[in-house]
């Protein structure tokens, strides 16, 4: 099979720029925030005690960051048939942080391709994709922003 040309793979990964998929939603439970803080050994009381978070300001018990990897590996479908390359791999995550996740919130999480662009380098062609994740809660706040780079080569 023949590699297509540099402006067929340009034409392909601006194509990918947009939505991905339909938003999903995802409730906030207590027994996932507590599963998640014991696993990191994160004994904040904020993560088991509503009294002990809204006496530091929060709305309710407090999420661990990393929750939004479980609402990311279970809650978004993320497939590309790239036409060109053999591998595709993980360059790196960036995350923003707005509003805590609490205990009862529901999280709409929408997915979107924000970049998409074709290099070169010594060894050839890689493509370059950037994904965006946005998790909003029901009350509309924005709570975090999760980007994502892979590289097909």
């Amino acid at each position: 099979t023949t590699e297509p040309t540099d402006a067929a793979c340009e034409a392909f990964l601006r194509s990918l720029i947009g939505p991905l998929g339909e938003p999903v939603q995802t409730l906030v439970e207590a027994g996932a925030i507590r599963r998640m803080a014991l696993c990191m050994d994160n004994l904040d009381p904020i993560h088991f005690d509503e009294a002990a978070a809204k006496a530091r300001g929060y709305r309710g018990i407090v999420a661990p960051w990393p929750l939004l990897w479980l609402y990311f590996f279970t809650c978004t479908i993320y497939e590309h048939d790239f036409p060109f390359g053999k591998a595709t791999v993980h360059g790196q995550d960036d995350y923003e942080f707005f509003e805590p996740l609490v205990v009862g919130d529901v999280i709409t999480v929408t997915t979107a391709m924000v970049d998409a662009k074709l290099k070169h380098g010594k060894v050839g062609r890689l493509g370059q994709v950037v994904s965006e994740r946005r998790f909003v809660n029901q009350r509309g706040e924005l709570c975090a922003i999760l980007r994502t780079t892979l590289f097909r080569r």
